[in-house]
């Protein structure tokens, strides 16, 4: 059956359709509708106008992150700690690159940085100290930041007062830094808002146990402060007191001391100038508020209680109360100090012993001060003094071996313990009442100068470091001349034993030897003062035995000390000079100065036999090697010396040698000049001290005489010849003022005879010449003994030949060399003696012609010279044998030798063919007559 048709439709598809019905597929996206915008950019970058801040930050100053100060302002105050710290950082890493930012805007820097000190954020307060300690307060100078410390004190008395503990503890970090790097600033005007806000801190119960370590940093905060207003009012204090002081008359000490070049009198007649005294009208620095050093005391005593309950409360001290102890101690003296700053500068043991210094003393410049500040002492240091520090003192740890690190800190708390109690026993000007209180201290006294640092804690030595004791030392020692004069004679002689074997045992060149140096010139001060003595009644028994002691050992110790540590050498001879200025005439003391010439001849110059011949040599100590004050200083002692031996002069001249300068061997002259017109040197040493200078002054270092002369290379010099001059003219000063000039060459005469037998060079031939010149020529004539008389020809012409030879090398050498003033004494001898001139003359023509240019040189020179004379040319010429006088210049051959390259010898010929021809009336040119008269 065929299949049924279907019928078509007759409308087209859709037509007549209102919706149409799209069957989508599960999971096909949807065609988007047509009128939707299309929202898809493809670009690679996007460019927004209005965030290209490049161009405008192009020359501004900007840290890592590109950013600028205003914009680091702004971030300090965010909500954020971590970017209030961070733009703290960027500000610091913004100064190191451009340090300029910091002084053109450090009024800004602390306005906006100081509101950060009271931040909640420990972080942000950590990050701003280091900002402020490690580049605002290390770059801006003190004139800078004197208008900008008001703003800052405000913000950090603010934080003293602050709710939050921790906020009010960092505020000390803060004033710590401050008066670290500004202190006169900060000591000058903020002594009550700081020491209340200490004060207040420390007054709170419990506060060693509550605050922990924190107590150490506020305590340390407060030395400072006290450090700081402590230098600020001393200086100006005793300034004040100076001005006043020195309305005296000035000490008679500073008029006659011997070691002084320059006078102290017009320093001090400056100080009293009208407008120095005027400066602070009469008044001083704020003097320091009372009331609340009185508030201070109990604080500090409060929290010293405290802490010494928790020091040794457990098997082992604590550290942080121990430290805290000590420094509770160091504030004490500072307050002292602050009330009475003299005191400083009375106990004080200065090792630069000047002149101007010693003997002066003055009892009116170590006042007793304000009768109020002495009261209050009294009143409110010395309960705190019998209560805290000395009642369990020395305070001890429990009987166990401790480590080292805990055995240090008991032995600097019980120093400190010491320290602070001697200062308010000598501020309250009188010794404790009890004498028990006194008896500990003084035992430990001598405990510390025996060595014994750590036998009262029972402790093992090898909890103790060695090292420090030296510095320990340093800290006990200033009060010992105090206590001599305070304590009974138990006492002083334990004390002095202590002390003198602590003076022998320390190293020579360790700064305790010169601390102790130092005691002992202040010891030896107040030994002098007879006045006191018999006040007290009771200063030092058998203080002789021990200064007898301590001189045997000083010229021992300057040959140790050699030249490598000049400051206590110097120290050694400015006590020797202040015993020998003090020392009484006759006394037992003067004795035992004397006998110390034997031990000092190895600190001069020593000789010893040579090994090749029998001439000695020198062996020199560490006298020529000492600076030049050193050295004056020990020249300076010799004037205290009443006798001198022939050993000890002869060392002291063994050194005024070329090493030695000019003006030493000058000033050793004056001085050895006074004392021989004192009486204190016998005439025959004076002169052998005297010809042995002579002798000993052209000769160099390490060599003898006889070495010297034939090793002279180093005198050579015009330099050598002009230092000679003025030695050789003191000398000569010195043997006029002795007497008469006849007597004084004739016991000269052998000395000068042997020495002119052993043909000295020019340079100390002039110095013998000179001596004849000055003590044998007179109106009349020369007046010399017979035997010196008959060595002078030889030496004569020894002596202008030579010369003539150096002055010929050195016109080679082109060197300034002055022949004129060597040549006047032996001219002047020849003019006053015919004689004399006749047989030196023979001596220089009798010569032969060998020997160079140099030698023919000074044959013509000292023709020219001895035949310039007035009695050569009119007596002795004429009066010669022609053919003796030019026997060496016969014939052609002078002529030719003559005819030399240099001007020098040409002039000379020519010079000496004048004078001949005006004393004969020849003419040398005339060689036919000239052979003539020669054969003749």
């Amino acid at each position: 059956m065929a299949p049924r048709k279907t019928k078509k439709s007759s409308k087209a598809r859709g037509i007549g359709v209102d919706f149409k019905k799209v069957k989508n597929k599960v999971g096909r996206r949807l065609a988007p509708a047509s009128n939707v915008t299309k929202v898809d950019i493809k670009s690679k970058s996007i460019i927004l106008v209005g965030q290209s801040v490049a161009a405008d930050k192009k020359g501004l100053a900007v840290n890592n992150r590109r950013l600028t100060l205003k914009e680091l302002f702004q971030q300090t105050t965010h909500h954020n700690d971590n970017v209030r710290k961070d733009a703290l950082m960027g500000i610091k890493d913004l100064l190191s690159r451009h340090p300029e930012e910091l002084r053109s805007s450090a009024v800004s820097l602390v306005g906006k940085l100081c509101p950060r000190i009271n931040d909640n954020s420990k972080a942000v307060r950590q990050a701003l100290l280091e900002l402020f300690q490690e580049t605002i307060f290390a770059g801006l100078p003190q004139v800078l930041m004197c208008p900008l410390i008001p703003i800052m004190m405000a913000y950090i008395s603010s934080a003293m007062t602050n709710l939050v503990t921790d906020i009010r503890i960092y505020s000390f970090q803060f004033l710590d830094a401050l008066i670290q790097s500004y202190p006169s600033l900060v000591a000058a005007n903020y002594v009550t808002q700081i020491i209340q806000s200490v004060v207040d801190f420390l007054s709170k119960p419990g506060i060693a146990s509550q605050a922990g370590g924190q107590l150490r940093n506020i305590l340390n905060t407060l030395l400072r402060f006290l450090s700081a207003y402590e230098k600020k009012s001393g200086f100006l204090n005793l300034s004040r007191t100076t001005c006043t002081e020195n309305e005296q008359k000035v000490p008679r000490i500073f008029l006659s001391a011997l070691h002084s070049y320059k006078s102290t009198v017009a320093e001090m007649t400056s100080i009293l100038s009208p407008s120095h005294k005027n400066s602070n009208n009469g008044e001083g620095p704020d003097e320091f508020p009372m009331d609340l050093a009185e508030a201070l005391v109990k604080a500090l005593s409060s929290c010293w209680s405290e802490c010494a309950t928790l020091v040794c409360c457990g098997q082992l001290p604590d550290k942080d109360n121990l430290e805290c102890m000590i420094k509770i101690c160091s504030a004490i003296r500072f307050l002292v100090l602050i009330i009475k700053p003299e005191l400083e500068q009375q106990l004080q043991l200065d090792s630069d012993i000047t002149e101007s210094k010693l003997g002066t003393d003055n009892p009116k410049l170590f006042r007793a001060g304000k009768s109020s500040h002495q009261s209050w002492i009294k009143e409110h240091l010395l309960p705190f003094l019998h209560r805290q520090l000395i009642a369990p003192f020395p305070i001890q740890a429990p009987l166990i071996n401790l480590p080292k690190e805990m055995g240090e800190p008991l032995l600097l708390l019980n120093l400190s313990v010491f320290e602070a109690a001697m200062y308010i026993i000598i501020a309250g000007s009188s010794i404790y009442v009890e004498q028990y209180a006194i008896s500990k201290l003084l035992n430990y006294f001598v405990d510390i100068l025996n060595g014994q640092m750590l036998s009262f804690l029972g402790l093992s030595v090898g909890n103790f470091d060695k090292a420090s004791e030296a510095a320990y030392l340093r800290r006990v020692l200033p009060f010992l001349p105090w206590l001599l004069l305070h304590i009974d004679r138990e006492y002083q002689l334990r004390i002095l034993t202590a002390f003198t074997n602590l003076f022998k045992s320390c190293k020579p060149t360790s700064k305790l030897k010169h601390l102790c140096l130092a005691c002992i010139v202040k010891i030896l001060q107040q030994s002098n003062r007879v006045e006191e003595q018999a006040c007290h009644g009771t200063f030092m028994v058998d203080i002789f035995s021990f200064q007898k002691q301590w001189l045997q050992m000083l010229p021992m110790l300057l040959w140790e000390l050699k030249e490598n540590h000049c400051s206590t050498s110097l120290a050694v001879l400015k006590v020797l000079h202040y015993l020998g200025h003090t020392a009484p005439q006759c006394s037992l003391l003067a004795q035992e100065y004397m006998s110390l010439q034997p031990t000092l001849i190895p600190f001069f110059s020593t000789s010893y036999p040579s090994k090749s011949k029998n001439a000695a040599r020198r062996l020199y100590g560490p006298f020529l090697k000492l600076p030049f004050i050193c050295q004056e200083m020990a020249l300076d002692l010799l004037f205290y010396y009443d006798k001198f031996s022939t050993a000890f002069l002869r060392a002291i001249a063994y050194c005024l040698c070329t090493e030695l300068q000019v003006d030493l061997v000058v000033r050793c002259l004056e001085v050895i000049q006074a004392v021989y017109r004192r009486g204190s040197i016998q005439l025959s040493d004076y002169l052998s001290f005297i010809f042995t200078v002579l002798l000993e002054s052209a000769s160099t270092e390490g060599r003898s005489k006889e070495e010297n002369y034939k090793h002279d290379s180093r005198m050579d010099t015009a330099k050598s010849y002009k230092r000679q001059r003025i030695i050789v003219g003191a000398l000569c000063s010195c043997l006029l003022q002795i007497g008469d000039q006849r007597l004084v060459l004739h016991l000269l005469s052998p000395l000068i005879c042997s020495s002119v037998a052993a043909s000295p060079p020019p340079i100390v031939s002039f110095g013998l010449i000179q001596i004849i010149n000055v003590l044998g020529t007179f109106e009349t004539g020369l007046c010399v003994p017979k035997s010196l008389f008959d060595s002078l020809p030889s030496f004569l012409r020894d002596y202008v030949l030579l010369l003539a030879k150096r002055c010929f090398q050195h016109r080679i050498n082109q060197e300034e060399f002055s022949i004129s003033p060597f040549l006047h004494p032996f001219l002047n001898i020849l003019a006053k003696s015919l004689k004399l001139s006749e047989a030196v003359l023979r001596q220089v023509c009798m010569l032969t012609n060998s020997g160079g240019k140099g030698n023919l040189y000074g044959r013509i020179f000292a023709l020219v010279q001895i035949v310039s004379t007035t009695s050569a040319r009119s007596k002795v010429v004429k009066n010669l044998d022609d053919a003796s006088l030019f026997h060496s210049f016969e014939g052609g051959r002078a002529l030719d030798i003559f005819q030399l390259e240099e001007a020098n010898a040409s002039s000379l010929f020519q010079t000496l063919t004048k004078i001949i021809n005006s004393a004969y009336g020849w003419d040398m040119n005339d060689k036919c007559k000239m052979m003539f008269v020669a054969k003749k």
